[in-house]
């Protein structure tokens, strides 16, 4: 690592809007913790569960100053075991990666095979996870599938991969005219949340993976078969919703949940399951911005309708060849 190198990292050191809260900072490299490895990053997206925290919504468990930003992929530059070195890895559950160098625990490291480019890479944790795990807790095979915020990663994910697992159909709710075509495309049945249709939809699906909550959710749990189940994995409106007591079952999921308590050898088998799965997905494209456009990267996150992924690419690093 140069020993000039000067790191830039998105603080927030309050709570409040992401635009107002948030601040580009410089500061000198401090010297590397003890059993950690430095990774210079070269790609971090952004993601809801990156900017909800930033508001004061997790008060509870999350408490400033801290960097923002889960997921990314970057170069392993300094390490104790020269193996590492130049290794690109996804350096998780550790400090915040919309930064330019991030110190991670090698033990919850994850290897990026050599055939899986940084921006795909980049965006392996957050939706991906937990789209793989959602559908093993709930299998959707021989099911009507009902998803809603459709145009997002995630519940592309999940149509897609509910369909590979036999699902029936998966009907994909949508607020955007733009998104229509390109779910269409999946495989999906397109829906908008503004259509009348859209009840006859959820009597008929008995597995809803919801991110909305609140009147979107009421309403289809008001229209589902009592034998169904609703999944809510999100509250993009900001909403709380209450389950009908003749209604299907509510479930929660929170990747957090999952992660509690997980061993390091069963977080790296989710890995190795998703790679072949993302080898062969259709996502979003990317839109890259270098860390100091943050605020008109959170611009492009907001537009509506918009058919990529907003994510901040760092300085490009040479990894050099690949350690034996």
């Amino acid at each position: 690592m140069p020993s000039a190198a000067i790191n830039q990292a998105l603080w927030y050191r309050r709570f409040g809007p992401p635009a107002e809260a948030l601040a580009l900072e410089a500061s000198d490299i401090p010297p590397l913790d003890p059993g950690r490895v430095r990774v210079q990053m070269t790609a971090a997206p952004i993601n809801p569960s990156d900017l909800i925290p930033i508001t004061g919504a997790y008060r509870h468990r999350v408490v400033p100053p801290r960097v923002a930003g889960h997921e990314g992929c970057g170069v392993v530059v300094e390490s104790a075991d020269p193996r590492l070195l130049g290794r690109r890895v996804l350096p998780l559950r550790g400090e915040g990666t919309w930064q330019s160098f991030v110190q991670a625990d090698p033990e919850w490291t994850i290897p990026v095979p050599d055939e899986i480019p940084d921006d795909l890479a980049a965006r392996a944790y957050i939706n991906p996870l937990a789209a793989l795990l959602m559908l093993e807790a709930w299998p959707p095979a021989g099911r009507r599938v009902l998803l809603t915020a459709a145009g997002s990663t995630c519940a592309r994910l999940l149509g897609a991969w509910a369909l590979e697992s036999g699902a029936r159909e998966v009907l994909a709710v949508h607020r955007s005219p733009a998104h229509a075509e390109s779910l269409a495309a999946l495989g999906l049945t397109p829906i908008r949340e503004d259509d009348p249709k859209l009840a006859a939809a959820a009597s008929i699906a008995d597995l809803a993976f919801d991110a909305v909550g609140g009147r979107l959710a009421a309403r289809l749990l008001a229209e589902m078969p009592r034998r169904g189940d609703l999944v809510s994995y999100g509250l993009l409106s900001g909403e709380p919703f209450l389950p009908t007591p003749a209604g299907p079952t509510v479930h929660r999921f929170h990747l957090r949940d999952r992660l509690e308590g997980v061993s390091a050898d069963a977080w790296r088998g989710w890995f190795e399951s998703l790679w072949p799965r993302l080898r062969t997905a259709t996502i979003p494209s990317v839109r890259p911005f270098p860390i100091e456009y943050w605020r008109e990267a959170l611009a492009s996150f907001d537009e509506s309708g918009r058919s990529s992924k907003p994510i901040f690419r760092f300085a490009e690093v040479d990894p050099g060849p690949t350690p034996p």
